[in-house]
């Protein structure tokens, strides 16, 4: 297998870039459309994500609002069909019982493949490193790159 180009690397982070943009503003239908019919998501502390249906169910808005990601040594690696791409996270938000910013810290790995030239995400996996949790909650994670939310059970956050 080839290398990844430079062309597949500016690809790649516009579309982790795109993720990040569309989690913070909620669009979620934007968000799915970057991934794979088969897309799986991981989150810490829960069963795993299959499908699209499943991951678009989890990623309905909720109560937490995200404020902000910053994305921390973003590093991608891969040939010319599928590329992983690691980074850390940093996520502010808060919800809408305790509108108090709050941060939650981790790292991500996602798996892409190249279908018919156009990179797609397969696979998010993340790991949850600190968040303060919610008064008289249990934090919860949702979505990739991400954060909390307690109002729904395991996975990353959204707005």
């Amino acid at each position: 297998m080839d290398e990844l180009t430079e062309a597949d690397l500016r690809k790649i982070e516009l579309i982790h870039s795109s993720w990040i943009k569309f989690e913070v503003a909620g669009q979620h239908h934007n968000l799915m459309a970057l991934c794979a019919d088969d897309i799986e998501l991981w989150p810490p502390d829960a069963q795993p994500l299959l499908g699209r249906a499943a991951v678009a169910a989890q990623m309905a808005p909720g109560t937490t609002r995200i404020h902000c990601i910053e994305i921390i040594d973003r590093r991608i690696r891969g040939s010319n069909k599928v590329a992983y791409l690691t980074a850390g996270y940093k996520t502010t938000f808060s919800s809408a019982e305790d509108p108090a910013p709050r941060q939650a810290l981790g790292s991500h790995l996602w798996i892409l493949r190249k279908r018919a030239g156009t990179w797609i995400v397969t696979l998010v996996s993340w790991s949850l490193w600190a968040v303060p949790p919610f008064p008289g909650t249990v934090s919860r994670l949702r979505v990739p790159a991400l954060g909390p939310r307690p109002e729904k059970t395991p996975f990353h956050q959204k707005k």
